[in-house]
């Protein structure tokens, strides 16, 4: 099993040999996390070895019970309401955002939809079809112009470490998801834009999850709020050079999916070539 803590990162498996001994193998890929382990719930683990060239640098052995119980010993003294935090507290930013990168990855299980019937290659007709959003804290939109170049945002002063994102931001009271997704684009781009689709995953951040509808550009321009230093229209070529610029891990990872997805949308709505609007409503 892997066990993530605020004091480490650990695999605990029972290697050969192990079960006769009833005891279970602990490795770590940092020292430090072994001898924390050792100091606070598991004074019984033995000597701590070093392999180097594995997939975990170290690892030690310890009695399967006495590891239930050290595990038994990390739940009980549980006294935060927030495990990012905790481990910022215990172990620092760097080891918080390893954890947070893994948490992202993970969050896909709860966010992506059932892949089709393997004798299908039809996207399934809820993906082709459906007119709503996903449910989500903030949304945003993936602008295109006629010539199916994407609209990009440069935030102030690189805010979050976002070099070239995209527009979104969570809604007013009583505001629609749409209507959220293209307020936010007329603000932070000055483009009036009109929703034509909606990718249909929810993408999780490091404090909120998001949702993107596809516009089209009006051909409506106007300026921008102080969030934003500049706007550019570019190929999606281009756009996956500018987003891998962004320096937040988490941050360039969600916004280069989005990318991959909308390439996908565009290839499994090919009647979207032109970016046709779904209905008058849907103006900013």
């Amino acid at each position: 099993m892997w066990i993530m803590t605020p004091v480490g990162f650990f695999s605990i498996v029972q290697k050969p040999g192990d079960g006769l001994q009833r005891q279970v193998t602990v490795r770590a890929r940092v020292k430090a996390d072994l001898l924390a382990l050792q100091a606070l719930a598991l004074p019984e683990m033995g000597p701590i070895n070093a392999h180097e060239g594995s997939d975990y640098a170290y690892r030690a052995t310890a009695p399967q019970d006495a590891v239930a119980r050290a595990l038994a010993s990390l739940v009980m003294d549980i006294a935060y309401d927030n495990f990012k935090n905790e481990v910022t507290r215990t172990q620092g930013h760097a080891r918080a955002r390893a954890y947070g990168e893994v948490w992202h990855a993970l969050f896909e299980l709860q966010t992506t939809p059932p892949a089709p019937a393997a004798h299908s290659t039809a996207a399934p007709s809820h993906l082709r079809h459906a007119s709503a959003l996903p449910q989500a804290d903030a949304y945003g939109g993936l602008v295109l112009d006629d010539q199916q170049r994407l609209l990009l945002r440069e935030p102030a002063g690189h805010f979050g470490g976002y070099v070239w994102t995209f527009a979104k931001g969570r809604p007013n009271p009583g505001e629609a998801p749409a209507q959220t997704a293209l307020r936010e684009v007329a603000e932070e781009t000055g483009v009036q834009a009109v929703v034509v689709g909606h990718l249909p995953y929810v993408y999780g951040g490091s404090t909120s999850t998001t949702a993107y509808a596809v516009m089209r550009d009006s051909g409506q321009h106007g300026a921008w709020d102080s969030e934003t230093s500049a706007i550019v229209w570019v190929s999606l070529d281009e756009a996956q050079q500018r987003i891998s610029q962004t320096t937040l891990p988490m941050g360039r990872q969600r916004d280069l999916q989005v990318l991959a997805d909308l390439r996908r949308w565009l290839q499994d709505h090919p009647g979207m070539g032109g970016l046709t609007a779904l209905s008058e409503g849907t103006r900013a």
